[in-house]
């Protein structure tokens, strides 16, 4: 192989020719190793492409972008909800399953048959159901022993010292060794507009499903944007309190609906894969517009 520079060119005291057969093996080896990790969905260019994307693109979003890709329009603290930009607006229950480890096998069709009875005659409306795991909070959990390890009585006494640094020791090792997570479950529920303009059965409500009609009665007969979104947070609280109360009989089931800074936590988690570091969420949302109205 012939490269188009002198032969005398040195690199580091080494001719560049001697150097071809060497980067050209790492160059081989280089795109095979490449070619191997790349997923089987794609190819290895555009994989490439959609990393260099990945990294040279603007990580933070204006928030008009963003809902594109979140579906968050805002968050009303105030009611515990998130609306959509479709004007829905979303709950959330965070549910704490019973333990089932060493459970029997009629201890598990119990319970089973208990969830499936509550999809059947609770759920008359959609959910998600949401799974996710985060660290295992080390320091809150080992804090009571620092605070312990600095008392007088333990600081006056060497052994016992030295027995409680050994075990925070031992116990911060061990989980970063297991990574140690914890894993949370929720049931999202929405409630949309069209759920809720008509408030009972009638004409109207049949003629709103008709094509094209449909479309002329639901805009000549919609109710204000007060009143409307009022009736969505009614929903919301009335299908969030029956479905709490139905988790709530399966024998040992706990579940809590989440307030709108935990929901909004929740969310933002999901979509940047970590906690939020905003410390106080509820200070960080904005609760007023940053202008006045016109009247």
């Amino acid at each position: 192989m012939q490269l188009g520079v002198p032969p005398s060119l040195t690199l580091f005291g080494f001719a560049v020719q001697s150097l071809t057969l060497p980067l050209t093996l790492v160059a081989i080896l280089s795109g095979a190793l490449f070619v191997s990790v790349t997923p089987a969905h794609t190819t290895s260019l555009d994989w490439l492409l959609t990393l260099i994307r990945f990294r040279t693109s603007d990580r933070r979003l204006e928030h008009d972008e963003a809902k594109t890709h979140t579906h968050v329009e805002r968050v009303h603290l105030d009611r515990n909800a998130i609306e959509r930009p479709d004007g829905a607006v979303v709950g959330m229950l965070q549910i704490e399953p019973p333990s089932l480890a060493l459970a029997t096998d009629s201890e598990w069709a119990e319970t089973s048959d208990a969830f499936r009875d509550l999809l059947d005659t609770t759920v008359e409306f959609p959910i998600q159901i949401h799974s996710a795991t985060r660290p295992f909070p080390v320091e809150t959990y080992l804090d009571r022993y620092e605070r312990r390890r600095h008392d007088p009585d333990v600081e006056a006494n060497p052994r016992l010292a030295a027995l409680i640094d050994g075990y925070l020791d031992w116990y911060r090792e061990s989980l970063a060794e297991r990574q140690m997570t914890i894993r949370e479950h929720y049931v999202v529920v929405p409630v949309t507009p069209a759920e809720v303009q008509f408030d009972r059965e009638g004409v109207l409500v049949a003629l709103a499903d008709v094509p094209l009609v449909g479309l002329i009665v639901r805009a000549w007969f919609a109710p204000e944007h007060r009143m409307q979104q009022a009736a969505l947070f009614d929903a919301l609280d009335e299908r969030l309190r029956r479905l709490e109360a139905a988790l709530r009989g399966i024998d040992g089931c706990s579940a809590w609906r989440l307030d709108g800074s935990e929901a909004t936590r929740v969310v933002t988690t999901f979509w940047n894969g970590t906690d939020p570091e905003y410390g106080d969420l509820t200070a960080a949302l904005r609760t007023r517009p940053l202008g006045v109205p016109r009247r």
